[in-house]
């Protein structure tokens, strides 16, 4: 015999009576989870706001800092996810973008002290531009229904060297300055890696076309080894300039004579940014923007035997970029 026993009753139960919360439940614990993420979003922002205006450079915190909040912000969406459904729109995603990148001409203050023959302290003004260069880079983060977005970014970028300029040289102790202007050839990239936090914000505009803004910050790494130049170039110019004036012989400086600066420095940086995505399918947005990005004090040193000499300055970066994003 087949079918159920006579007197038996089935009937449906409800999501309350087992504990699951409705819809509109975990709707508002969605909502909770998000507004809790842009409070600690917020008060990172703030934080590290007054570190960087009041120059506060702890290696070990910065090193520390973006793993530790991706991994806190990466929790936080993971909660978000098991315990809200999200709707249309929402979800994780995967991108990359190409953007050109134009580095604004830096300018940096450059000190030193020579030992020998005579203990003599030197300082200038240095002046570098830059040719357009590129960026590499990709990112992994989670949409919310209310159209914020948090990701975390990591990239690569890449600039040429076009000039190096030394201005208002001075050595102090001998009542010496150079009031031309000194270029030293140069030639070599300059080089970027970071890994960045962001918030973006998309406006809902009921289309294929959607324009975002939204800001980040993070660590960057700034690498100027591939950078070649004569670190005697400018103590030459100026032992030529003393020599000439007081009627000495010249006379050539020995390889190696001012120290090489080192070439890397690990900073934290800022950036703000705005844009436009475009469809192309349930899963595919490709997206063009541009963001604004600032350093703060990257400082380089170097010493040896002759002498010591240092380096700070700051960098300011623009890139219009060209992006595509997947949804997971």
């Amino acid at each position: 015999m087949t079918g159920f026993p006579i007197g038996i009753r089935l009937r449906m139960i409800t999501p309350e009576e087992v504990g699951v919360p409705s819809r509109a439940a975990r709707r508002r614990i969605g909502a909770t989870i998000e507004n809790c993420g842009l409070v600690v979003f917020r008060s990172f922002f703030r934080i590290w706001g007054e570190k960087i205006m009041n120059k506060e450079r702890s290696v070990i915190g910065r090193a520390c800092a973006v793993p530790a909040i991706s991994i806190a912000l990466l929790s936080l969406l993971a909660a978000s996810q098991s315990q809200a459904q999200t709707g249309e729109g929402g979800g994780w995603y995967i991108g990359a973008n190409i953007p050109l990148m134009f580095i604004d001409d830096t300018e940096s203050v450059t000190g030193g002290e020579n030992l020998r023959p005579i203990m003599l302290g030197y300082e200038a003004s240095t002046l570098n531009e830059y040719d357009t260069g590129y960026k590499f880079g990709g990112n992994f983060g989670y949409a919310f229904e209310s159209g914020l977005r948090i990701e975390i970014e990591a990239y690569y970028a890449s600039a040429e060297v076009s000039r190096l300029i030394y201005s208002n040289v001075a050595v102090p102790s001998l009542g010496f300055t150079l009031t031309e202007d000194t270029e030293i050839p140069v030639s070599g990239s300059a080089d970027q890696a970071a890994a960045v936090i962001n918030a973006w914000y998309d406006f809902d505009t009921a289309g294929q076309w959607t324009p975002y803004v939204g800001g980040g910050f993070g660590e960057v790494r700034i690498d100027f080894g591939g950078v070649d130049y004569d670190p005697n170039g400018l103590a030459q110019v100026v032992t030529d300039t003393i020599t000439s004036a007081s009627g000495l012989p010249s006379f050539t400086l020995p390889p190696g004579f001012v120290p090489e600066l080192s070439p890397k420095d690990t900073t934290t940086a800022w950036h703000v940014g705005a844009g436009v995505s475009w469809e192309l399918s349930d899963s595919t947005l490709v997206q063009l923007g541009y963001r604004y990005q600032a350093s703060g004090d990257i400082e380089f040193f170097g010493a040896n035997e002759n002498g010591t000499a240092d380096a700070m300055t700051e960098q300011k970066t623009h890139f219009f970029e060209l992006g595509i994003r997947f949804r997971l």
